[in-house]
């Protein structure tokens, strides 16, 4: 029979390893940041941060645009309309180039696209967001940049946030780290020392923060909001009051 004290101290002793792994990440990256399309701050004000599944059941368009938004790997953007939601631009999922052969043993591709579609993801290192506005694919079209407070949305989240250690729905070259469905991880659980032997004093030990479905309130955590354009800020859309 396990002793009541016993049980105790152990839940406790969890819960400080949780807390404290939480805290290092908050310290570690106080600011994360999310790319969007140019001009969706105010729907975002409105609607939060959806996921593309969130979007897809929001909008809910016919099966097979539905079809070709979610039940395969996306080669172009595709927007969605509605008279009174407005328009929404999915974008393309192109980096996902070699996923058939990026992917573990035990995970399809399309379970490995719902679990994409499935989620919010943020950057947490900025340098990281740098190097993607200025990738080909973004730099001569205009994105819109939130940086979030880490603390805040842990704060709200932090049992539903999961990370990931690259970038995941990366697979541009055929040689990519192999990843299945299970590749993001609650925080408490997360192999943090792994990764940061594996990586050394200048990598990052962990790259993404994912909340899945949907963050709705996230301008309640959004502490800027700027427009990029050529890899530099062209404008700030929004600052948060201090």
């Amino acid at each position: 029979m396990v002793s009541t004290a016993w049980a105790f101290t152990t839940m406790t002793s969890e819960r400080r390893l949780s807390n404290v792994q939480r805290d290092e990440l908050i310290n570690k990256y106080p600011v994360l940041y999310h790319m969007a399309e140019e001009g969706t701050w105010p729907s975002i004000q409105k609607r939060g941060l959806l996921s593309t599944q969130a979007l897809v059941d929001l909008y809910n368009p016919e099966p097979a645009v539905k079809n070709s938004i979610l039940g395969a790997v996306r080669r172009s953007s595709i927007a969605l309309d509605n008279p009174v939601l407005g328009r929404t631009i999915i974008r393309d999922q192109r980096p996902l180039k070699f996923l058939d052969k990026c992917l573990l043993p035990g995970t399809s591709p399309q379970q490995f696209l719902d679990v994409l579609n499935g989620r919010v993801f943020f950057w947490l290192a900025r340098h990281r967001l740098e190097t993607l506005l200025s990738a080909r694919l973004y730099r001569d079209k205009q994105q819109t940049v939130l940086h979030v407070d880490t603390g805040r949305l842990m704060e709200r989240y932090g049992d539903e946030v999961e990370l990931a250690p690259y970038n995941t729905g990366s697979m541009h070259i055929p040689n990519a780290p192999r990843r299945g469905k299970d590749v993001f991880v609650a925080v408490d659980d997360y192999p943090y020392d792994d990764w940061r032997v594996q990586r050394g004093s200048k990598g990052d030990a962990v790259v993404e923060l994912t909340v899945p479905y949907a963050v709705p309130d996230i301008s309640d955590m959004t502490l800027r909001v700027e427009s990029w354009s050529g890899g530099d800020v062209v404008d700030v859309i929004y600052s948060a009051p201090d």
